[in-house]
């Protein structure tokens, strides 16, 4: 039975656009904070320019990014709904655990879009991004400090306690995505570019995909 490679759309482009703005302006806060952090930067001058032309701005442009996308969260369907951050299948959860504990020896489960295992972690990582968000703006506005009732000794310790976890979080899925990008012929990173995946199906029925033994048009349909 033949097998041929199918171009599926699965990022719509709002997400895959606030995808790309919220993991840079990510990096530049992470490089930028870990140096302002690290007291390596003596220079007054040099400090201040990292902080308000790097560090600042690239924080209110997340804040806006991270905004509309959890804005989607609720107002929208698909996978840029809260709903496909829920873990569905626990076999496939423990099939890309394994993946990952055998250094990516053992197959990988085929699924749509969310990576099923890190699912969860998303959700975590909105809640953790959104928090460093919120302390980032109590270190610049008093008004705000005032609101929620606290001061700015408290705001950055605060701020300074998931500079290390978020740099975590980065690193392991920046990692992942290659991993899997490597190790699989989906198309991983690229279509968080385009917005496309690549499917191995077989040509006659159509129904199974290579590297999961799943219905391709289950997988979409669940999505919808």
């Amino acid at each position: 039975m033949s097998e041929e490679i199918q171009r599926v759309a699965v990022w719509p482009p709002l997400l895959r656009l606030l995808h790309i703005v919220m993991a840079g302006t990510m990096l530049i806060l992470l490089i930028t904070g870990i140096l302002l952090h690290s007291g390596m930067i003596l220079n007054y001058q040099l400090f201040e320019h990292l902080l308000h032309v790097w560090h600042i701005p690239a924080g209110h442009v997340l804040a806006i990014a991270l905004a509309i996308r959890i804005v989607m969260l609720f107002v929208t369907r698909g996978v840029s709904s809260w709903k496909a951050l829920i873990p569905e299948n626990m076999q496939s959860v423990v099939g890309v655990a394994v993946f990952y504990l055998s250094l990516a020896r053992n197959n990988l489960p085929g699924y749509f879009a969310h990576n099923p295992l890190w699912k969860v972690f998303y959700l975590l990582g909105f809640i953790m991004i959104t928090i460093q968000v919120l302390t980032g703006l109590l270190l610049e506005f008093s008004w705000l400090r005032s609101v929620f009732k606290t001061d700015s000794a408290t705001a950055l310790v605060q701020h300074q306690m998931l500079l290390e976890v978020l740099l975590v979080f980065v690193v392991a899925h920046i990692i992942t995505a290659i991993l899997h990008d490597w190790k699989t012929n989906t198309g991983e990173i690229s279509a968080m570019i385009n917005g496309y995946k690549f499917f191995t199906v077989e040509k006659q029925s159509k129904q199974t995909v290579q590297t999961s033994a799943v219905s391709l048009d289950s997988l979409i349909k669940s999505k919808k």
